[in-house]
């Protein structure tokens, strides 16, 4: 579970986020809207432990595996994408860490890129490639920034379908604007 209380941020002296307070139980499904410059990143910043609230409290049970689909893809432009997305399991066989990526490619519809480089991708392509690194990682808790903005339709709803299955049984927290992305979903407006 992630719990807010009466949390603040502010980036110099400008307020974003102001008295929120919130309570996410894992499993769970949320997703946060509202207009630009409301926070919703900056929430999902707090959750990860990027930040620290200018006041009030974040406060995460036990010690869960953060995956993070940021706003901005962040590929390592040296490494190929299945490389990429293969970064996300240190420790692990590098056999089983490219089976898990070569997984998450597949279902995102990109394995037949696993061997390009980012600069060689597609704005679409590149989003994908960023969001099988998140969900190749398995984390407890999935924290997806606009993870299907540059896809067309029939990509947009192969990702969505993708995130559902793959978040079963964890903390999903997504922003988004778009309606049919939080189906389903407990909404938090900011």
């Amino acid at each position: 579970m992630v719990e807010l209380r009466d949390v603040r941020f502010a980036y110099e002296k400008k307020p974003v986020l102001e008295g929120l307070t919130l309570s996410l139980r894992s499993p769970g499904a949320y997703a946060i809207w509202g207009p630009s410059g409301r926070g919703k990143t900056t929430l999902l910043h707090l959750i990860a432990g990027l930040l620290r609230p200018t006041g009030g409290e974040v406060r995460i049970e036990g010690a869960p595996r953060v995956a993070v689909c940021f706003q901005e893809d962040r590929l390592m432009p040296w490494l190929t994408v299945l490389e990429n997305v293969s970064l996300t399991a240190p420790g692990r066989k590098r056999e089983e860490r490219q089976e898990r990526g070569r997984s998450c490619l597949r279902e995102l519809g990109l394995l037949e890129a696993a061997d390009a480089y980012p600069a060689e991708l597609s704005g679409g392509m590149k989003r994908r490639a960023a969001l099988a690194r998140a969900l190749a990682f398995e984390g407890d808790v999935l924290l997806l920034d606009e993870p299907y903005r540059a896809l067309d339709e029939a990509m947009h709803e192969q990702a969505r379908a993708c995130v559902r299955r793959r978040a079963q049984g964890r903390l999903l927290v997504l922003v988004t604007h778009d309606p049919a992305d939080a189906q389903g979903m407990e909404r938090i407006v900011l």
